[in-house]
Order: structure tokens, then C-alpha cells, then sequence
């Protein structure tokens, strides 16, 4: 059960502007934000792994603008956070809750 606070995983009326009430191309736009986030975290990991700050706020800086755009509102929660993080030891917290609403995502 989610928290009242916690941003939504997806904001379906955003969903449904941006594609005109059009299930089938929500569909592809949802797949698609869940592919592109899952090669940009397989990047995150090597730029944590490497202690790369200026790459894991341009990687986490790209997930929330997917995520922005379609409406993924934990998505962009997680994304915020990460990016805002400035302490190394932090970011795989970080990152595992970016994957864990991408999971989310994948759920729906």
C-alpha cells in the first residue's frame, strides 16, 4: 500500500493528453520511457561504480526530464533526489529508488 504523500507512479490523465485518449500509443510511450530509463540506470551504475558525480547528475538529470514529460511523477521524485545528491556513499540508495519506480512503471 502507497503512502497518501508519495507522488503518483503515473499521472494517467497526463497520459491521456499527451496521447489524445489513444490506449495502444500510451502503451508504446510507457514502454518506452521504461526502456530508456532502463539503459540509463545500467549507465547510473558504472558512473557510481566509477565515483563520477558530474555523470550521475547528467544521467539522473535525464531521467527526471523522461520521466517529467510522460508524467512518471515517482519516477521524477527519485530522479530529483538523485540528482540533488551530493554524497557518493548515498547514490546507490538513490539509484535503487529510481529502479524501483521504474519497476513500478513496469507493473502497470
Amino acid at each position: 500500500m502507497s503512502n497518501a504523500n508519495e507522488p503518483a507512479v503515473l499521472d494517467r490523465t497526463r497520459m491521456h493528453q499527451i496521447t489524445r485518449g489513444n490506449d495502444a500509443l500510451a502503451a508504446d510511450f510507457l514502454r518506452s520511457l521504461i526502456e530508456e530509463a532502463d539503459a540509463v540506470l545500467v549507465r547510473l551504475e558504472v558512473a557510481i561504480d566509477g565515483f563520477d558525480g558530474d555523470a550521475v547528475r547528467d544521467l539522473a538529470h535525464s531521467l527526471k526530464g523522461m520521466a517529467t514529460e510522460l508524467g512518471a511523477h515517482r519516477l521524477r521524485a527519485e530522479a530529483i533526489l538523485l540528482e540533488a545528491e551530493r554524497e557518493p556513499a548515498r547514490w546507490p540508495e538513490r539509484s535503487a529508488g529510481a529502479r524501483t519506480a521504474v519497476a513500478e512503471l513496469r507493473a502497470l
